[in-house]
């Protein structure tokens, strides 16, 4: 892949494809590892004279943080110090006179690439290039530059559709995230995986390709709860959650998993509802557990500390209003002497959130699904379109 490092952006249109998806509470975007990243290419390309054109999407269609980018705009704007130009669309003469406008350092922001319907279709590069919307873009740019490493699992049309039809490059978060990790793979020798989030379907593909190098695969979140399931430990009012959610899709999959490596897989102790902590398998039927338990935080913790190198890939829990688990867990990683990593837009928002640095850990991804792609030993479609 090109680096923008060989490439000449001064008074060039440059197309910037970043992942400015950040987390929505009270209505309002987050500021997070992941903004703070892009923040810093947009700056640099700003600094190099570039008329940047800055692309990128918040949240999916029918959920609660698909919004407009106008507030993502202006936070860039706050912490540049710098006016910056929001467009509401992608089309027509109110996106060219924007652009005709910029001069060098200049900065403009899209509107919510995925409001397009185009944008969302997973084909070829060659099929997006040929998209309505990329080749009406295509004409009022010289550059494009893909930095959006969290979103390269996706071969979207904002993600490929361009390499087809522009000069381009690798951003500097895309460059780090890959060197990033290709070094997980080098040291992560029998070593601890601890694995939470939502998803447990985002995760067996990792777990498949990296076990053989693990030493224990600790489980929380909603993988936890589905682990507990299949150990008929479950409780009752997750389980049904669980159900209506299709989180157990992939329950046959991490079973088989299970019974293979029985020895390697470490499930929670106990969980935490609204009334406190309970054993697996005494949770009260009409409770919601959202958390791990503290005897499985010391146990957890035990382990971690044990281990000479470690990944964790999404949170405990419900970390927005049930944080110990999670708060936990990153406290213990913080003060590894060995090689730890954090991956996965959740995860890495953890960092801020509990008070934590960035140098507190050898590394923290800002991605979730290119991540656990990439670990698993899958192309990432956006990377390949790159080279």
């Amino acid at each position: 892949m090109k680096s923008i490092d060989d490439a000449d952006l001064e008074s060039k249109n440059v197309l910037l494809r970043t992942d400015l998806n950040l987390p929505v509470e009270d209505g309002e975007p987050q500021k997070t590892v992941r903004f703070e990243r892009y923040l810093n290419t947009i700056e640099e390309l700003s600094k190099r004279g570039s008329r940047t054109v800055v692309m990128a999407h918040q949240g999916r269609p029918a959920r609660n943080d698909f919004t407009s980018l106008e507030t993502h705009s202006e936070m860039i704007s706050e912490e540049l110090g710098i006016e910056v130009n929001f467009v509401r669309t992608f089309f027509g003469p109110q996106l060219g006179d924007a652009v005709a406008s910029m001069q060098d350092g200049d900065i403009t922001v899209l509107e919510n690439i995925r409001f397009l319907s185009e944008e969302l279709q997973n084909v070829s590069p060659r099929r997006h290039s040929r998209d309505h919307f990329v080749r009406s873009m295509r004409p009022y740019f010289d550059v494009y530059v893909d930095d959006a490493f969290s979103t390269a699992h996706r071969s979207h049309a904002s993600m490929v559709g361009f390499t087809e039809e522009l000069d381009s490059f690798a951003g500097p978060v895309m460059l780090k995230e890959l060197e990033s990790c290709d070094d997980v793979k080098k040291e992560f020798e029998k070593g601890v995986l601890v694995l939470g989030g939502e998803k447990p379907s985002d995760i067996i593909g990792m777990i498949e390709h990296m076990i053989d190098d693990v030493d224990k695969v600790l489980l929380g979140g909603i993988p936890g709860e589905v682990a507990l399931k299949i150990k008929d430990k479950g409780s009752k009012k997750k389980n049904s959650w669980i159900k209506e959610n299709s989180y157990d899709v992939s329950l046959p999959d991490l079973e088989n998993l299970m019974e293979k490596y029985e020895e390697k897989f470490v499930l929670p102790e106990d969980l935490r509802t609204d009334s406190g902590n309970h054993d697996v398998g005494e949770v009260p039927d009409d409770e919601m557990t959202w958390d791990i338990g503290q005897r499985t935080q010391e146990k957890y913790s035990e382990i971690i500390q044990e281990a000479d190198s470690v990944v964790m890939k999404g949170p405990m829990g419900a970390f927005e209003e049930h944080p110990q688990g999670s708060e936990k867990i990153l406290d213990v990683l913080s003060g590894c002497e060995g090689f730890t990593v954090l991956g996965g837009g959740h995860t890495s928002s953890l960092v801020h959130r509990f008070g934590y640095d960035l140098d507190d850990f050898s590394h923290v991804s800002i991605a979730g699904g290119a991540f656990v792609r990439y670990m698993s030993g899958q192309e990432l479609p956006a990377v390949e379109a790159l080279k």
